[in-house]
């Protein structure tokens, strides 16, 4: 029989390659969604750096790199950049946990908001050295700002639905 902690992380990382894989299929599905002149927010982002930042151990970089690398593909995005990008950056956040876990949650936005930046400013960078083709800048600005005015939400949804609690130094399972 399985200690309740390892059955707890188990379940955590069950959720969140469910809630990637639905965001993924929900992106390619033609609902007419992207029609608008607000981009939609990059859900899996959020998603994975406020779990990285709330329990790290229920996101494994193994899982990350196979989010991404299928987000990749199915968005027709150059393929292995966007995962290269998100695990570097997820995995700096999880080296940075135990001290964004004693700051207040306007200093957690705050790392993230400059990691989802960060992010955005590689890719560009990485495609434009490459002379690959490009979006916009304006275009792949507001996106970055609509995943970043969505991580909030995101927070609390994980939190409040799904009781993905931030976690502490003393608490057993920060390893």
């Amino acid at each position: 029989m399985t200690d309740p902690l390892t059955a707890r992380i188990w379940l955590f990382r069950s959720y969140y390659l469910t809630l990637c894989l639905f965001v993924m299929i929900w992106k390619i599905l033609p609902l007419g969604i992207d029609d608008g002149a607000i981009p939609v927010p990059n859900l899996i982002m959020a998603l994975t750096f406020a779990w990285v930042l709330r329990q790290p151990n229920t996101v494994p970089l193994g899982a990350i790199a196979f989010i991404f690398l299928t987000n990749d593909f199915l968005t027709h995005a150059p393929v292995g950049l966007g995962a290269l990008i998100m695990v570097l950056a997820s995995e700096r956040l999880r080296r940075l946990q135990p001290e964004i876990s004693n700051m207040t949650f306007l200093g957690e936005f705050g790392m993230v908001t400059g990691t989802i930046a960060l992010c955005t400013l590689a890719e560009r960078v990485i495609l434009g050295v490459l002379l690959a083709e490009q979006a916009p800048f304006l275009q792949v600005a507001l996106h970055a700002i609509v995943t970043i005015a969505c991580y909030p939400v995101v927070v609390v949804i994980s939190k409040y639905l799904l009781g993905l609690d931030r976690l502490n130094a003393a608490d057993p399972d920060n390893v």
